[in-house]
């Protein structure tokens, strides 16, 4: 690649991050008030986060392993910030990997499955139900970002100043601990 192109390249995921920013300040709002009512029950498994991405929202469009990955990372964060870190979506904490945050167990099942599309549920050994707060929280998360595809959700993501950004290093799949990921979000409310 020569420098005109990284440039350019630079210049697009910068735009498209700070083109995120501005469209979803209103729908931040919404969000707050939806974690506010959701139940106190345990934490869900990320498989089961992506299987209601997949079932409720793969009719609309292409959904790639990466978005998924991404979109749950995502509603991770969203959820743990709007809720003062008091409550997480998942039982399980993303990772700093090369290509982003992710749930390792996620990662597994997707990578066993080897699909790059995916339409149908993944394995699940937990049957837990989404409560119906905790689906709504889900679909303005998909309002927010179901638009973009895994390459644009990726760069958002590892953008500087991320909680990617602040633990990632070769190799290590650092835990990304949610203090980080608050202190990430949380300005971005102050905006909404």
């Amino acid at each position: 690649m020569n420098t005109l192109t990284i440039i350019l390249l630079l210049s697009t995921i910068i735009f498209v991050y700070l083109y995120v920013i501005e469209r979803t300040k209103e729908k931040i709002v919404y969000l707050k008030k939806t974690v506010q009512k959701t139940n106190d029950i345990m934490a869900y498994s990320p498989t089961t986060i992506a299987n209601y991405y997949i079932q409720e929202k793969a009719k609309l469009g292409t959904l790639t392993s990466m978005k998924l990955i991404k979109l749950v990372y995502l509603a991770y964060a969203w959820y743990i910030t709007l809720s003062n870190g008091e409550k997480r979506l998942t039982e399980e904490k993303s990772q700093a990997w090369k290509y982003g945050p992710v749930f390792p167990s996620l990662y597994k099942i997707i990578k066993q499955e080897g699909k790059i599309n995916i339409d149908k549920p993944l394995p699940n050994s937990k049957e837990e139900v989404i409560v119906s707060e905790d689906a709504e929280f889900l679909d303005r998360i998909w309002e927010l970002y179901g638009k973009y595809n895994g390459v644009e959700l990726s760069a958002m993501t590892h953008a500087e100043g991320t909680p990617w950004r602040e633990v990632y290093c070769r190799d290590c799949n650092s835990e990304i601990p949610d203090e980080s990921i608050i202190n990430h979000y949380k300005p971005k409310l102050k905006t909404a």
